[in-house]
C-alpha cells in the first residue's frame, strides 16, 4: 500500500514556503556562512557543497540567477543552519540533458521565473534522509493556483528500487553529508508535472495512459482523431481530471467481456476519457465539498456528472448511474494544468 509522506496541511506547507523564501536574512557574518567562490574552504551547508562540487554547477547557476534576480533567496536559505530543508539535485549531465531537449542553450537563458519553478520542484519542505522516504506522494515547494487557493505540485516517490521520483529521475548520491538539511543528487530534472503524468509515475494508474494511446487512435467520418492527449498536458490550461485505478480498467474489460484493451472501440475509450475530464476550472475536493449538496457538472463534452459532496464519502456518478468512489488518500493531486481526482470505476459516456 502507498504511504504518504506530504505535509498534511496544505496551509502548514505553504506557510513554510512563504516564510522559507521570502525572508530577510541577517547580516551577521556568525549566522550568515559565505558562499562567495574562494570562500569557502572547509564546506558543511548545502549552499556550500553545491558550490564545492563541480558536478554541480549548472545548479549553482541557476540558484545564482534567483539570487539577484528574484525574491527567492534559495542560495541564502540553503546557507542558514537547521534548514528542515531537502534538495533533489540534478548534476550537470543531468541539467544539461535537459537543456538539450528543451532546446535551450544555457541555463542563463530562461526566464528567472521559470527558473524558479523548476528548481522550486526539487525542494521539499522537511529534512528526508533517503531511508526516510516510502512509496507515495509528497508535494515539492511550487505552489499554484488562485491566492484565495494555492496548492503544492504533487510529486511521487517510489522506493522499490531505491529512491525515483516521478518514475523519470533517480537518486543516483543519496545522504550527501550536510549540516544544516538533506542532500540527494538527481539523474535527471524533475520536471513539473501535467495532468497525465500521474499516471505515468505512479504504477497503480498506468493503464490510464495505455487508454489514452489506444484511444488516440480513433478516427472520426473525416479521419480527425480526439487530440486527447493535448488536453491532458496543455500547460496553459486548468481542468479537473478523474483518474480510474488499474483495478478499476481491470473491471471495465469484465464488464465489457473483453481481455484487453485494444479489443474495446477506441472512439468509445476516447469518450470514456473525455467523461472523466472537467474543462471549466481545477476543483479541488473542499471546493467541491464546500457546495454542500448533490449538484451536477458538466464534462469535457458536456456529459452530465454527478458530485456527491458527502465528505465522508465523495463520489460521482457517470450518465449511466455508474458511481464511482473518489479516493480519500490520492485525492487532490497536483500538476501544473490542473488537479487529479483518483476514482475506483471507469465513467463511460452517455450510452445509446
Amino acid at each position: 500500500m502507498n504511504k504518504i509522506i506530504n505535509i498534511k496541511y496544505l496551509f502548514t506547507g505553504v506557510l513554510a514556503s512563504f516564510m522559507m523564501f521570502s525572508c530577510n536574512f541577517p547580516e551577521d557574518d556568525e549566522i550568515f556562512i559565505p558562499f562567495e567562490a574562494g570562500v569557502v574552504e572547509n564546506p558543511e551547508t548545502l549552499t556550500q557543497i553545491i558550490i564545492a562540487r563541480d558536478d554541480l554547477s549548472i545548479l549553482e547557476t541557476a540558484l545564482r540567477i534567483l539570487e539577484e534576480e528574484t525574491d527567492t533567496k534559495l542560495l541564502s536559505q540553503l546557507n542558514l543552519p537547521n534548514t528542515n530543508t531537502t534538495l533533489f539535485a540534478p548534476n550537470d549531465t543531468a541539467f544539461q540533458a535537459w537543456l538539450d531537449n528543451s532546446g535551450i542553450d544555457a541555463i542563463s537563458d530562461l526566464n528567472p521565473d521559470d527558473i524558479e519553478l523548476v528548481i522550486l520542484n526539487h525542494v521539499l519542505v522537511g529534512q528526508f534522509a533517503s531511508s526516510d522516504f516510502v512509496s507515495g506522494y509528497t508535494t515539492s515547494s511550487v505552489v499554484v493556483g488562485p491566492r484565495d487557493n494555492p496548492r503544492n505540485i504533487s510529486m511521487y516517490i517510489n522506493t522499490a528500487n531505491g529512491v525515483s521520483i516521478n518514475g523519470e529521475s533517480n537518486v543516483i548520491d543519496p545522504d550527501v553529508q550536510v549540516n544544516n538539511g538533506a542532500l540527494h543528487i538527481v539523474d535527471r530534472v524533475i520536471d513539473l508535472p501535467v495532468l497525465l503524468d500521474f499516471s505515468i509515475m505512479d504504477p497503480s494508474l498506468s493503464i490510464f495512459n495505455d487508454a489514452v494511446n489506444f484511444a488516440q487512435t480513433a478516427r472520426d467520418e473525416e479521419g480527425n482523431g480526439p487530440n486527447l492527449r493535448f488536453r491532458l498536458v496543455d500547460r496553459g490550461a486548468s481542468r479537473t481530471l478523474f483518474m480510474p485505478t488499474d483495478a478499476a480498467f481491470n473491471d471495465l474489460l469484465v464488464e465489457q467481456g473483453v481481455a484487453e484493451l485494444d479489443e474495446l472501440d477506441s472512439s468509445l475509450v476516447a469518450d470514456a476519457i473525455f467523461t472523466h475530464l472537467i474543462d471549466i476550472a481545477a476543483i479541488t475536493s473542499g471546493e467541491l465539498i464546500e457546495i454542500g449538496r448533490p449538484f451536477p457538472i458538466p464534462s469535457f463534452k458536456n456529459e452530465l456528472l454527478f458530485i456527491d459532496p458527502n465528505p465522508d464519502n465523495l463520489t460521482v456518478t457517470d450518465p449511466n448511474g455508474r458511481l464511482a468512489n473518489i479516493s480519500s488518500t490520492f485525492v487532490d493531486l497536483t500538476a501544473i494544468n490542473g488537479v487529479v481526482h483518483v476514482i475506483d470505476r471507469v465513467l463511460l459516456p452517455e450510452l445509446e
